[in-house]
């Protein structure tokens, strides 16, 4: 015979109370877990943008310090304006060339 068939209809229906009861709990622990890591990704996801942004801006301040540190005359600089000056100069002309498409 079955565990079932074995046990009383009451003691059956305990049982399937109890595992319920059990599962509903479990349910609520989960969902307020998802809740918090919903909540910590949206943050990530904000300081990561502000990461980016942060990152852009000093990417372009080191090309302006590398710009005006090779029109100094600084050696190694110079070289690295140079370069620069010259990626910037090629994609003045290549926006000039897709406005005049």
């Amino acid at each position: 015979m079955s565990d079932f068939q074995e046990m009383s209809d009451s003691a059956i229906v305990q049982a399937i109370r109890t595992k319920v009861a059990q599962i509903i709990a479990e349910n609520r622990k989960l969902r307020t877990e998802a809740a918090k890591l919903t909540a910590e990704r949206d943050r990530l996801k904000t300081d990561n943008r502000a990461m980016v942004h942060k990152i852009a801006e000093l990417e372009k301040r080191i090309g302006v310090l590398e710009i005006s540190g090779g029109m100094t005359g600084a050696g190694r600089n110079t070289k690295l304006a140079r370069q620069r000056v010259n990626l910037l100069m090629r994609e003045i002309d290549r926006c000039i060339a897709l406005m005049n498409k």
